[in-house]
């Protein structure tokens, strides 16, 4: 059976750092390593008290599959510069595997921003942000004062970076932009409602408000009590369901239909939701269809 994201149903497989460095500067951690992943290799975090930045810096990927709450893990392996951004206090795992990876761990204390959310992004770049990590790495091995002062000052722009692009500060809004209004609230629901099967990004939804995605991330929970990522999940799972139910589709044709980019990544997110898989959720509802098999576009009878 082909191994899948750590979910906490196996031991993690151990992971095999063959250099690493630490660097502390103005609040954030700096953890620069280059792993061997030769073989399949879980990378999983979670850290409670800060938010945490990925840079991928290096190396040679010919797989990665990750399972997150917060955003699409898309097919394709990270190049040179691919961002990652995770809020504190949610957890992410994905498997690896590739010849060796390269990468920089960012902690970033949630005072050092201002106590302000940290916006997640998958697969991310920023060429600015890309640029400071690797002249801070270039002076990582030195002790003298010019470097001292020097990775400071890319700290500090890097910081202030994140406060002014990636963080969802209080917005002074109009009142009325404080929540999602009626007709804002129905065009999401039919973009949602059209586009289930493709990438549906923050950034698109934000546009849709006529929005910053910091001020669309505050009015979308206060209208609907949860976060944008966890509603599109949400809906994603439920026309699996329907289409579970409805339908003569294999599970690989369904997870493509709602929006996954893997079936191993769609049987975990609906089994975490509805607790059970969707093979079985499909044949406890009493579903006689081959699931193994291509529909081919036949429906079941009604």
């Amino acid at each position: 059976m082909a191994m899948k994201p750590w979910d906490g149903d196996r031991p993690q497989t151990p992971r095999t750092v063959i250099e690493r460095s630490d660097i502390e500067a103005r609040g954030l951690s700096f953890t620069f390593a280059t792993e061997r992943i030769t073989a399949p290799t879980d990378w999983c975090s979670f850290d409670a008290g800060n938010h945490l930045m990925y840079v991928y810096r290096h190396g040679a990927m010919r797989s990665m599959e990750t399972l997150l709450d917060w955003g699409p893990s898309g097919r394709i392996p990270p190049s040179a510069g691919d961002i990652w951004w995770k809020p504190a206090g949610i957890p992410c795992s994905a498997l690896v595997q590739g010849d060796v990876a390269g990468y920089c761990e960012i902690a970033i204390p949630g005072r050092t921003i201002g106590d302000t959310a940290l916006i997640p992004r998958v697969k991310y770049k920023n060429p600015l942000v890309h640029h400071l990590v690797e002249e801070i790495h270039s002076v990582a091995g030195r002790d003298d004062v010019v470097a001292r002062l020097l990775t400071e000052s890319l700290a500090e722009t890097l910081r202030l970076l994140i406060i002014d692009t990636y963080t969802a500060a209080p917005q002074v809004a109009r009142p009325d932009r404080t929540t999602l209004d009626q007709a804002t609230r129905s065009l999401i629901m039919e973009y949602l409602s059209d586009s289930l099967d493709t990438e549906i990004t923050l950034d698109t939804l934000a546009e849709l408000a006529e929005m910053p995605a910091g001020a669309f991330i505050q009015a979308f929970r206060r209208t609907f009590h949860t976060t944008p990522y966890q509603f599109v999940l949400d809906r994603r799972i439920a026309h699996a369901k329907t289409l579970l139910l409805t339908t003569s589709r294999s599970i690989t044709e369904i997870a493509a239909a709602v929006g996954f980019s893997t079936p191993n990544h769609f049987a975990t997110a609906f089994k975490r939701r509805v607790g059970v898989s969707p093979r079985v959720y499909r044949l406890d509802a009493g579903a006689s269809v081959d699931v193994d098999k291509p529909s081919q576009g036949r429906e079941r009878r009604r």
